[in-house]
């Protein structure tokens, strides 16, 4: 791959962006991100990837003097339609701008640098985002709509305050606090989280009853797992799950 380094560290997946100081991405970046997601949902000795940038920032955005047209970008994972129901954290260092903003508010869990400055700066240069109308609304909706038309960016304060980011870390600490949490997550049942994030993001799409009839059928199918069936014996007996194995 050449924009994007993909490695593994045990149960856990480290993907980061490389392509120069501001880690802009093409279309060809997002088709080698695309492989990368679909290994990791391929992989079963993987339980969380962690995407960042390297260096001092995350990803500002697509790179516009590629000359692409936006909305013949790939799917990778920003507009959601390209499924992994396995977690992923975002850890923000620097700007998270446009596209890099979507990117990594599609991550299940985010968590910034002191460094961070993140949001969606197109209006102010006449141009448009068009991951922004999606995702920012679904977050913060009473304040999406400022932030999209002014281009006003969010620093790690904002974030956190917001509910948009777990925690703010040092940027030098910031790697080391990722995969603190990443092991964290390897701790829980990659079943359990697979049916949860499954249960979240396709119960997001419908009305609220309806969710929650999508919701019992999902657990009622997990019920009748072999690993689920494993997990519940060993609570009753007091044993060690079957899924806590070391990182």
């Amino acid at each position: 791959m050449i924009d994007i380094e993909y490695k593994k560290v045990g149960m856990i997946a480290q993907v980061v962006i490389d392509r120069g100081v501001l880690n802009t991405y093409t279309n060809g970046t997002l088709l080698e991100l695309q492989e990368v997601w679909e290994d990791y949902e391929r992989d079963k000795s993987l339980r969380v990837a962690i995407l960042y940038g390297n260096g001092k920032n995350f990803c500002a955005g697509h790179d516009l003097t590629a000359k692409e047209s936006l909305a013949s970008e790939p799917p990778a994972i920003h507009y959601g339609n390209l499924p992994v129901y396995k977690p992923i954290i975002a850890a923000v260092n620097g700007y998270a701008l446009g596209g890099g903003c979507s990117m990594a508010l599609a991550c299940d869990v985010l968590i910034v640098s002191d460094t961070a400055k993140m949001g969606y700066p197109q209006a102010k240069h006449g141009i448009i985002s068009i991951g922004g109308p999606q995702r920012l609304p679904r977050l913060i909706p009473g304040l999406a709509r400022w932030y999209l038309f002014s281009g006003e960016t969010l620093g790690a304060i904002d974030l956190l305050s917001l509910g948009l980011a777990l925690k703010i870390v040092p940027s030098e600490m910031l790697t080391e606090e990722a995969m603190k949490l990443a092991n964290k997550l390897c701790e829980s049942s990659p079943d359990s989280i697979r049916t949860l994030k499954r249960s979240i993001e396709e119960g997001s799409l419908l009305p609220l009853a309806e969710a929650f009839t999508l919701s019992k059928q999902i657990a009622r199918e997990f019920e009748e797992s072999v690993g689920y069936q494993e997990a519940l014996r060993a609570f009753l007996e007091k044993r060690t799950p079957p899924h806590r194995v070391k990182a």
